[in-house]
């Protein structure tokens, strides 16, 4: 399933590079995820605060509330439950002081189960000053070793991980 993430997490960080690309071109880069298409459900997007001290999430994809607590829309990163709080500022943080892509493999044990992550932080706005606001992706599956913790009817595995270039995983 790794395999899978990561590839996700490619596809991700190459559409996130064609939006700067269109951006630095004159186009309009526009503020909407549906470019992202089934992904969407996998990103935020959150605004810096103080320099880096929070970040305000003002986009929420439906299924990172799987696994952070729900609906976290207009709430401060540092307000998420852990261990989404932690490592998701981590990576903020990373990608806003070294205004490049920022990633991270983990394993979270959250709702029952054990979950294989990627997250990525993308700086999506700045100015010469530093980056303003960033695209959160966290990609998640259940751990190959352990039982699922969904039932076997339950819809939301299948949504959770998108597959990337068609085809069953």
């Amino acid at each position: 399933m790794q395999s899978e993430l990561h590839k996700a997490s490619v596809w991700i960080t190459a559409k996130w590079l064609e939006r700067i690309l269109r951006n630095a071109h004159g186009a309009d880069a526009g503020t909407g995820l549906a470019e992202f298409g089934a992904f969407q459900a996998n990103l935020a997007e959150v605004i810096v605060l103080d320099h880096g001290a929070d970040f305000l999430i003002s986009r929420w994809g439906a299924e990172i509330g799987m696994l952070c607590g729900g609906n976290q829309r207009n709430r401060r990163l540092s307000t998420l439950p852990q261990p989404s709080r932690g490592q998701l500022r981590r990576i903020c943080v990373r990608a806003m002081t070294s205004r490049a892509p920022a990633a991270e493999n983990a394993i979270w044990a959250v709702r029952g189960g054990i979950w294989e992550c990627v997250m990525l932080a993308l700086p999506a706005a700045g100015t010469e000053a530093g980056v303003s606001s960033l695209l959160i992706a966290l990609l998640f599956a259940p751990h190959p070793l352990f039982d699922h913790p969904f039932q076997p009817d339950d819809d939301a595995l299948e949504i959770a991980i998108p597959i990337v270039g068609g085809g069953p995983a």
